[in-house]
C-alpha cells in the first residue's frame, strides 16, 4: 500500500491537461510534474487521495527524445519547457480534442494550431515577488508553488525586461521585504518600459533609492506605486505615479493602444494578432459587432474599420477608461463603450456578430441563455481555459454549429491553453 514518502519505479503513459507525466502504479494514478510520457523515473509520493496521488522524480532512468535541459525547468512558469515545442503544439492539440469530447460531447477533428513558432523572450508583462531579504532580490515560484527562487533573467519575458531584471540585481537596494511584496513590468514593442512597484503602504525602506536608479534606466515611460489591499491578488485598487505616467502604447493593427499598469492587456501581442487577422477575414464588410469582455478594446478596435458599428462591453473601470481614451485619440464614431457587466447588458443588445474573451471561469450561464435567443450570425469565443470552452460550447451548441476549432500557442513552455473557436448560426 502507498504512502506519503514511499519511492517507487514508475513509468509515464501520458501527459495531463496540466503537462504532468501520468504514472500508473496498481492501478493507481499518480501524477508527476516534469515527466515526459515514456520517461521512466525513481518517484517520490508527496500526496495521496482517494483516486489519485502526486509525486516528484528523483531521479530519471530513462530519458525521452523530446526531453530539452533548461535552467528554468525548475520555474512553476515554465512547466512544459523539458518538452521540445514541437511536442508541446502536438500535445496542445491533442488535449483541446480530449477536452471538448470529453466535457463537451463535441467529436470535432482538429487541423492545425496558430502559432509564430517564437518560443522564448515573448511576454510583454511579467510579475516578479519580492524575496525575503534585506537587499531587493527579485523572484518566482518553483514548481511546488510554495519556494522562490532568485531570477536575474526570465526565458519567457522580452529583453528590454530581462535588462531591467539584471539592473536590479547587480544595484543591491536595501528594502522592507514585508512592505515591498512584487514588481510588474509592462513592456511594448519600442523596447520601451512601465515600472510597477507593489506595496503594502505607501512609504518603505528603499522606495528613494530605488526609484533614483529605477529612472536611470533608459525608454522608462513611467514608474507607478500600487498599493496592495488584498493579500490575494497582486495588484491593489490604486496606483499613485511616481515618474513619467501610468501609461505605455502598443500598435494594433493601424492604432496604438493604452496600456496602463492595471488595465487588461494581450501580453503576446504577435500571435494573438494572428487570431485577430483570422477573425477580421472571416467576417463580413458592414456588420454590427459587439465585443463582450473587451478589455482595452483590442479586438473591437482591430475590427472597426471593416464594420458599422462596434459596440464594447468591459466592466473593469481601467480598461474602460482606456477604450474610450483610444476611441476619443482616433475620433472613432462608430464605437461605442459601455461600462457593464457582459450578462447583463447583453440582454438589450444585439448585432450580427458576436466576439467573447471571458476571464478563466468562461461565460456565466445567464449570458449563454441570452446569446441564444438572439440573431447573431456569428460568435467567435476567445478562451483561456479549455475545460469551460467545451462546457460552454455544450450549450451554445443548441443554436450554432461550430466551424473551427484553433488552438493557440500563445504561451510557449507552458500548460496554458489558449483556444479560438468560430460559430455559425444553425
Amino acid at each position: 500500500m502507498l504512502t506519503v514518502g514511499n519511492v517507487i519505479r514508475g513509468v509515464a503513459v501520458d501527459l495531463d491537461y496540466q503537462g504532468q507525466g501520468v504514472v500508473r502504479h496498481d492501478n493507481y494514478v499518480i501524477f508527476v510534474k516534469g515527466l515526459i510520457d515514456g520517461e521512466e523515473a525513481e518517484i517520490k509520493i508527496t500526496k495521496l487521495n482517494k483516486n489519485f496521488g502526486q509525486g516528484v522524480v528523483l531521479k530519471l532512468t530513462k530519458k525521452s527524445k523530446h526531453r530539452i535541459n533548461h535552467k528554468d525547468e525548475v520555474l512553476g512558469s515554465c512547466d512544459m519547457i523539458h518538452v521540445d515545442p514541437i511536442k508541446q503544439l502536438e500535445w496542445q492539440v491533442r488535449i483541446t480534442e480530449e477536452t471538448m469530447k470529453k466535457i463537451g460531447k463535441i467529436d470535432f477533428k482538429i487541423e492545425h494550431i496558430l502559432s509564430n513558432n517564437i518560443t522564448s523572450n515573448y511576454r510583454n508583462k511579467n510579475v516578479f515577488h519580492v524575496m525575503d531579504e534585506p537587499f531587493l532580490k527579485l523572484g518566482l515560484y518553483d514548481l511546488s508553488g510554495r519556494n522562490l527562487i532568485p531570477v536575474d533573467s526570465f526565458v519567457l519575458a522580452d529583453e528590454k525586461t530581462n535588462e531591467v531584471l539584471k539592473y536590479i540585481s547587480d544595484n543591491s537596494v536595501l528594502i522592507d521585504p514585508n512592505k515591498l511584496k512584487h514588481i510588474a513590468f509592462r513592456t511594448n514593442m519600442k523596447k520601451e518600459i512601465l515600472i510597477t512597484l507593489i506595496a503594502t503602504e505607501d512609504h518603505f525602506l528603499g522606495k528613494g533609492e530605488l526609484l533614483t536608479k529605477l529612472k536611470k534606466i533608459p525608454n522608462v515611460v513611467g514608474i507607478t506605486l500600487n498599493i496592495k489591499d488584498n493579500p490575494k491578488s497582486i495588484l491593489g485598487k490604486v496606483s499613485k505615479v511616481l515618474f513619467g505616467e501610468n501609461l505605455i502604447t502598443e500598435p494594433i493593427g493601424s492604432m496604438e493602444m493604452l496600456v496602463s499598469d492595471r488595465s487588461f492587456f494581450q501580453v503576446n501581442l504577435p500571435v494573438i494578432q494572428m487570431a485577430y487577422q483570422m477573425i477580421k477575414e472571416k467576417i463580413e464588410d458592414n456588420q454590427y459587432i459587439i465585443d463582450a469582455y473587451s478589455g482595452n478594446g483590442s479586438i473591437g478596435f482591430y475590427l472597426s474599420d471593416i464594420a458599422s458599428k462596434v459596440v464594447m462591453v468591459e466592466s473593469n473601470i481601467e480598461s474602460v477608461e482606456m477604450a474610450r481614451l483610444i476611441k476619443d485619440k482616433y475620433n472613432l464614431e462608430k464605437v461605442e463603450v459601455i461600462d457593464a457587466k457582459a450578462e447583463e447588458i447583453i440582454k438589450l443588445l444585439d448585432a450580427d456578430v458576436l466576439i467573447v474573451d471571458p476571464p478563466r471561469n468562461g461565460l456565466m450561464p445567464e449570458f449563454i441563455e441570452t446569446v441564444l435567443t438572439k440573431s447573431f450570425k456569428q460568435i467567435f469565443y476567445l478562451s483561456c481555459d479549455a475545460k469551460t470552452l467545451a462546457r460552454d460550447l455544450a450549450e451554445l451548441t443548441k443554436a450554432f454549429d461550430i466551424e473551427d476549432i484553433i488552438p493557440i500557442k500563445m504561451f510557449y513552455h507552458t500548460s496554458e491553453l489558449e483556444t479560438l473557436v468560430i460559430l455559425k448560426k444553425k
